[in-house]
């Protein structure tokens, strides 16, 4: 959980970098570990109880930045160590929430 996290975070970011829209629209915070979903333990019972098949189907521009996100940290301690050297990271006291519009400041990806 602690690694997809970072995945999830940096493709939610390079979208809002790339079309003006993360592709969760999810929130984000600075937590000991990194950035994190602000609210993921909130919504663990609605992603248990989803229903696969009424999910919308990923665009063809958001297949990309998953597989450029995946390319660019094939393996999980680089995007946990890569989201660790985010200046949008490190300058914000534990507990602030990351905006999107920090996307365009990302270093890493």
């Amino acid at each position: 959980m602690l690694f997809a996290a970072k995945y999830l975070w940096y493709a939610d970011m390079v979208a809002f970098r790339e079309y003006g829209e993360g592709m969760t629209g999810a929130t984000y915070a600075v937590l000991t570990y990194g950035p994190q979903m602000n609210n993921y333990k909130d919504l663990i019972d609605d992603i248990l109880k989803a229903d696969v098949k009424r999910a919308e189907p990923l665009s063809d521009g958001e297949e990309r930045i998953i597989e450029k996100i995946a390319a660019t940290f094939p393996k999980d301690r680089m995007v946990y160590d890569a989201a660790h050297r985010e200046k949008v990271w490190e300058e914000k006291p534990t507990g602030a929430l990351i905006p999107y519009t920090d996307a365009a400041r990302l270093t890493e990806v």
